[in-house]
């Protein structure tokens, strides 16, 4: 009969499987009173916020926006009525309430939006005809809902960078769509002359062009909806 050995006790070894526990309980529960305590903080941040909308000028032309919907100089913009060269905002799309951190998971699109006063500024459809079509690969093509195409993007590159515009207007839609990567999102800028002097720019995915139409007069008549009366 072969003798049968039993395997030699582990002794301290066994303490080390419990520190280990221990630790990794420790670390758990710290992980856990951190997400509390940040979320607690920032629901009474949130609380903090008075409905009371925000007023300010951009250049000559007065605004009295929600204040959810900024996303620059919050703080200051709170504290007193104020005036400025810009203003940042968002907003999602196709309600286009405010941007909230549960907008992503409802399906909705950000939107997200500059004011500026900038006098004097060259548009992007002025430099259509003598510098992007010089630029553009392949000639005129056609886009998403009507709209024509010049791709910019350089041969064999992995970059994408396009100009989509209205045909049908002289002074008609135009945006610049850029793609960082394959991997990352197509995003597209739009800049339009919103009054005087006021430039108004929004950028939007690109999956949304095949709607520019209802996209554009939606977001001119939200911004027009905050101008002080």
């Amino acid at each position: 009969m072969i003798p049968v050995t039993l395997p030699e006790p582990i002794g301290n070894r066994s303490r080390i499987f419990t520190y280990l526990s221990v630790a990794i309980c420790l670390l758990a529960a710290a992980y856990i009173f951190e997400r509390v305590r940040f979320w607690a903080d920032h629901l009474q941040v949130m609380g903090s916020i008075p409905a009371e909308p925000i007023q300010i000028a951009i250049g000559p032309t007065g605004f009295v926006v929600p204040p959810d919907y900024v996303i620059s100089q919050r703080r200051n913009l709170l504290e007193q009525p104020s005036s400025s060269n810009y203003v940042r905002l968002a907003m999602t799309w196709p309600g286009l309430g405010p941007h909230t951190s549960g907008s992503s998971l409802l399906g909705d699109e950000l939107i997200r939006i500059e004011l500026e006063h900038n006098p004097g500024r060259e548009s992007l459809r002025a430099r259509l005809d003598p510098f992007y079509r010089r630029l553009a690969r392949g000639g005129e093509l056609s886009g998403p809902g009507g709209l024509k195409l010049l791709n910019l993007s350089r041969l064999g590159g992995k970059r994408s960078d396009m100009i989509v515009y209205d045909p049908s207007k002289q002074n008609g839609f135009i945006a610049r769509c850029r793609q960082q990567s394959s991997t990352s999102k197509a995003t597209c800028h739009r800049a339009v002359q919103f009054s005087s002097g006021l430039d108004l720019r929004y950028s939007f995915d690109r999956s949304l062009l095949s709607d520019w139409r209802r996209l554009d007069r939606a977001v001119l008549l939200k911004i027009d909806s905050f101008k002080a009366r």
